[in-house]
């Protein structure tokens, strides 16, 4: 995978849980690309705006989850945490990983 692009994979287990894995075959379930080679992550400002692109990809895939009903309200923020969380990991960069386990405080970054 290039290191300027990655896929989101919602969590299968969040989708098993709605009943929607259990009608689609792998390959059918959502999945986004996030391209980024345009940002400088060594800056804040280009952290915060993968950050923004990765949680904005990761709502657009965990989307058949999305509801009022309170218990699938629950597997759809789940589904949304798990592949932020998991395509912040897939990037690699330190920064983004302390940006996104510290709720998006730059006062926490390293190198910036």
């Amino acid at each position: 995978m290039s290191k300027r692009l990655i896929k989101l994979l919602p969590l299968a287990a969040a989708l098993a849980l709605s009943g929607y894995a259990s009608a689609t075959t792998p390959k059918d379930i959502p999945s986004v690309v996030v391209k980024y080679g345009d940002l400088n992550l060594d800056t804040q400002a280009g952290v915060k705006r993968l950050h923004s692109r990765l949680r904005s990809a990761a709502e657009q895939v965990c989307s058949p989850l999305d509801s009022r009903v309170l218990g699938l309200r629950e597997q759809y923020d789940r589904c949304v945490t798990d592949a932020v969380t998991q395509s912040v990991a897939a990037v690699g960069n330190p920064d983004l990983m302390l940006f996104h386990r510290y709720g998006g405080r730059f006062g926490v970054l390293a190198s910036s």
